[in-house]
């Protein structure tokens, strides 16, 4: 039988399998800490953790403060690609680092399908 850990890193692989453009995928508590990833070597993944858990902080002030509302995602575009972030369920966010060349309606679709699962083994 597999640990959660292991179930939650092999949908972040088959994310990655499924859409080229995905680089790195992890998913982080809310505290900003890794719980599983699956990004390349050069990449720090402690940093993804707490810059995750910092912007998501300011993301979920906005949608209280301003829109009276939940976050629900948050991202950031760069000259080199996109960081997008989607909560799963409350005490977890799924990171998505994707190249500048994705089409994120599709990416996004992956990301509905991704949480959803994510969803039953994050809890």
């Amino acid at each position: 039988m597999s640990t959660k850990s292991e179930r939650i890193s092999e949908v972040l692989r088959a994310v990655r399998a499924s859409s080229p453009e995905v680089i790195g995928a992890c998913v982080v508590s809310s505290d900003g800490f890794i719980v599983a990833s699956v990004v390349p070597n050069e990449i720090d993944e402690d940093l993804i953790g707490g810059m995750a858990a910092s912007l998501l902080g300011v993301g979920e002030r906005i949608a209280a403060d301003l829109m009276r509302s939940n976050m629900e995602q948050v991202y950031v575009r760069s000259p080199k690609g996109y960081i997008i972030i989607n909560a799963v369920g409350t005490e977890a966010s799924l990171v998505l680092l994707v190249t500048r060349e994705a089409k994120l309606g599709l990416i996004f679709l992956e990301l509905k399908r991704t949480t959803a699962e994510l969803a039953k083994h994050v809890t």
